[in-house]
């Protein structure tokens, strides 16, 4: 069963002071090793550094370069699978933006729900697993409880 991460596993695995660092980093560290089938996608890597690189936004940010480091070694990591928006993505995100009545920030969430299932993923591992349930393609776990 192909699993897309979520930006916030990323940022509990490598955000030392998160009280879920120890859960999500196992989940990274089974991902690069194959021991789970694993998906990433351009955005969940930019919304990952844009998180980690932000005093605003983690207790401890890292320097851009180390987290760019830490997104290539991920993007490069042979066991985790590419996740690639297709051309005709932005249309299906602004139908579900009209169906669901969508606004701001929940864009972000739809363009992740989208890329998941052009890319035939059914599940996707995040803490915010009310945000996903609208999509019913897409079964949303939590795996850090």
């Amino acid at each position: 069963m192909k699993t897309l991460l979520d930006t916030n596993i990323l940022v509990h695995a490598y955000n030392k002071s998160s009280p879920q660092q120890k859960k999500a980093s196992e989940i990274i560290r089974k991902a690069m090793q194959g021991d789970i089938e694993a998906c990433l996608s351009p955005q969940v890597l930019y919304e990952f550094f844009a998180v980690v690189t932000s005093s605003k936004r983690v207790e401890h940010p890292m320097l851009p370069r180390d987290a760019a480091e830490l997104c290539i070694d991920l993007w490069e990591c042979n066991e985790i699978e590419k996740l690639n928006p297709s051309g005709v993505a932005p249309l299906d995100v602004f139908k579900c933006v009209k169906e669901y009545k969508l606004s701001k920030a929940e864009i972000f969430d739809c363009a992740l729900a989208v890329t998941a299932k052009e890319n035939e993923v059914v599940t996707v591992y995040t803490e915010n697993v009310a945000d996903f349930k609208r999509y019913k393609f897409l079964k949303a776990l939590n795996p850090l409880t």
